[in-house]
């Protein structure tokens, strides 16, 4: 919140300089009061005291990336402000991975951003799973879908998701995935989507060149097969890392020339050594790193973060 200071302006007139002492003493007393009303005020609010959007469970020292204040309350957020907003999911990243030297375009969005490695996945941490709660805003209890499998020709997910508010807004809205599953999330409010493995971000490069304001949801796999494989936090696994750090950044070069610019780099899960998807607590970690030419995020540095949030975090942005 920013604050407006009035100071009282001295003058030689003895009367004027009474009232002035007065109005000060008044200010004064105004000033205390409030000083020892802010904590109750604060703590008093269902937006502040660390309730945790969506699933009902407190958030630590009382705050979180989606549940705070900040965004909403700040005027000097514009709505609609946006032009180019891309999501990008990296399948199993584990923030642990993060780095100069195994990711070096993503560490200079997180130096010159904000971020969060505290991160939580869903339970359990499985790719549907997750970005479903991601897409819904809900946990997989509120939005039912509890497995990890989707084919073609199945019941797709229902209830608004991510895509609506841009949508309402007048963004474009594109979803490229790297999954088959993932074909789950596609609802009325995405123009363009396609499923490509190994040329998904490609498809997301053509899709900011289409003139208008865009909204792109992209996911990249890779490391959901290097993790298994070759381990979590393998050579192999921060190799292929590397990779897609590289191939990723002509697209984020590009959606930062284009201005009014919100990007965000997330995953859906972690894993450890070979496995992932079970209880384990570094099977259910990710990052969280955001950075835009409009909104300073430096409030929610190194603050906890669930999955589901993501949607409450956008829907704030984009209120109306």
């Amino acid at each position: 919140m920013l604050l407006k200071f009035y100071s009282l302006s001295l003058t030689e007139d003895p009367i004027q300089r009474g009232k002035n002492s007065l109005i000060g003493l008044f200010l004064s007393l105004l000033m205390l009061t409030i000083s020892f009303a802010g904590p109750l005020v604060a703590t008093g609010s269902s937006v502040a005291t660390g309730s945790s959007v969506a699933n009902g469970s407190s958030v630590a020292n009382g705050s979180s990336v989606a549940n705070g204040s900040s965004v909403a309350s700040d005027k000097s957020f514009a709505p609609h402000s946006l032009e180019n907003i891309l999501i990008v999911s990296i399948d199993a990243l584990h923030p642990k991975a993060l780095g100069p030297k195994s990711s070096p375009h993503i560490y200079r969005l997180m130096e010159k951003g904000t971020y969060t490695l505290k991160g939580q996945s869903t339970d359990p941490p499985l790719t549907l799973i997750a970005h479903s709660a991601m897409f819904s805003g809900l946990s997989p209890q509120e939005n039912g879908k509890t497995d990890n499998d989707w084919l073609p020709g199945q019941d797709t997910i229902q209830g608004e998701t991510i895509f609506q508010r841009p949508k309402h807004a007048g963004f474009l809205t594109g979803y490229f995935y790297s999954k088959k599953k993932l074909g789950f999330l596609i609802n009325k409010d995405i123009d363009v989507h396609g499923l490509s493995r190994d040329f998904a971000i490609d498809r997301a490069t053509d899709f900011f060149q289409i003139p208008g304001k865009h909204f792109c949801f992209l996911h990249i796999s890779g490391l959901d097969q290097a993790g298994p494989t070759e381990g979590w936090l393998s050579p192999g696994y921060m190799e292929e890392l590397y990779f897609i750090d590289d191939t990723l950044e002509p697209l984020i070069t590009m959606i930062k020339d284009k201005k009014k610019y919100l990007i965000i780099i997330t995953s859906d899960h972690a894993g450890h050594n070979k496995i992932h998807g079970s209880d384990h607590p570094e099977d259910s970690r990710l990052p969280l790193v955001m950075i835009s030419d409009i909104y300073n995020f430096s409030v929610y540095q190194d603050k906890p973060y669930k999955v589901n949030q993501l949607k409450t975090l956008l829907d704030t942005l984009l209120m109306k």
